[in-house]
């Protein structure tokens, strides 16, 4: 039975019958452990090869972390509830990194918000939201999942994680949001009316943010002013909080347009960029990130959240 319940493998005819293990022995070691959809979930995230009845098992395990999540939300957050959602989220996530087609399931069942839902700032556990944002990256290599992205505005539960959040946290969102962007033009215009090139510009010049996250930022805006519907106004509104002389250098490596970043010039306009504009701008964009925090939970997926208009603040 331990054997068993940690899911060593038998050679035939000695295979455990699974689905009525839970019915046949009360031991409450046995009762204690989280059972769905006849699998001790332990045992799949400790064996991710461990052989399921893979759609009515997704399924259930579903409907048993849609539960204990309303839970959590209600206000029950004991111990056992977290550890249970952890336990969940961190199965799904084998099942996906194992069987990628999974993700067609969630998308079907319209179940790829609930994995998003936990990115909300309500969510306080942070293995929690850690797990769920590694499954949602998981997710993300499924072309259907940025549309239903785009669709449901799920957006608004990532983007706040680019302002005043961890450094893990933001690196993780911001490797998401790359990946939807590749991925569908409608998501890179989402970002643009949701304000989120205010964000990604705060990051970008955040001298003191670690280099590998703003070397994401670089290719996220990158591959925005690439797109092949939006790359144009994309380009455009960020030469006007910066200076034109960035036009070529969103064409270039992440590396480059980085180091150009960080280097001084004088723009055809007189715009000066140097370190004096460069803290000007970062703290412009940083008061206006915190502002438009506050607007992106309640988009409504119709109106531009930033007025450019301000950015004559910025260059008088």
């Amino acid at each position: 039975l331990v054997s068993a319940r940690r899911g060593d493998p038998f050679p035939p005819p000695y295979q455990w019958n699974y689905p009525s293990i839970r019915q046949r022995f009360h031991l409450s070691s046995v009762t204690k452990r989280l059972y769905v959809g006849g699998v001790f979930v332990q045992s799949l995230v400790s064996h991710p090869y461990f052989k399921v009845k893979v759609k009515p098992f997704t399924t259930e395990l579903l409907a048993n972390m849609q539960e204990r999540f309303d839970k959590y939300l209600a206000g029950v957050r004991e111990e056992r509830c977290v550890s249970e959602l952890c336990l969940l989220l961190l199965a799904l996530s084998n099942m996906v990194t194992n069987l990628p087609h999974i993700v067609d399931q969630l998308l079907k069942m319209d179940k790829l918000q609930l994995v998003y839902r936990f990115l909300w700032d309500d969510v306080q556990d942070m293995k929690m939201r850690k797990l769920a944002l590694n499954l949602a990256n998981d997710c993300a290599i499924n072309g259907g999942a940025a549309r239903h992205v785009a669709q449901k505005r799920l957006l608004k539960a990532v983007l706040p994680m680019l302002v005043a959040h961890s450094e893990e946290e933001t690196l993780g969102a911001l490797n998401l949001i790359l990946q939807h962007v590749r991925r569908s033009s409608v998501v890179v215009d989402q970002i643009r009316m949701l304000g989120g090139l205010v964000l990604l510009v705060a990051l970008l010049l955040e001298s003191h943010r670690a280099r590998k996250s703003r070397l994401v930022v670089a290719s996220l805006i990158g591959a925005m002013t690439n797109d092949g519907l939006y790359g144009s106004d994309i380009g455009s509104m960020l030469c006007e909080m910066l200076t034109e002389n960035f036009k070529p250098a969103f064409q270039s490596s992440a590396s480059r347009f980085l180091d150009f970043c960080d280097r001084d010039h004088v723009a055809q306009d007189g715009r000066q960029w140097n370190r004096d504009t460069r803290q000007r701008a970062q703290e412009f964009m940083g008061k206006h990130a915190q502002e438009l925090v506050r607007s992106i939970v309640q988009w409504n997926g119709k109106r531009e959240l930033f007025n450019t208009g301000l950015l004559k603040n910025l260059w008088p």
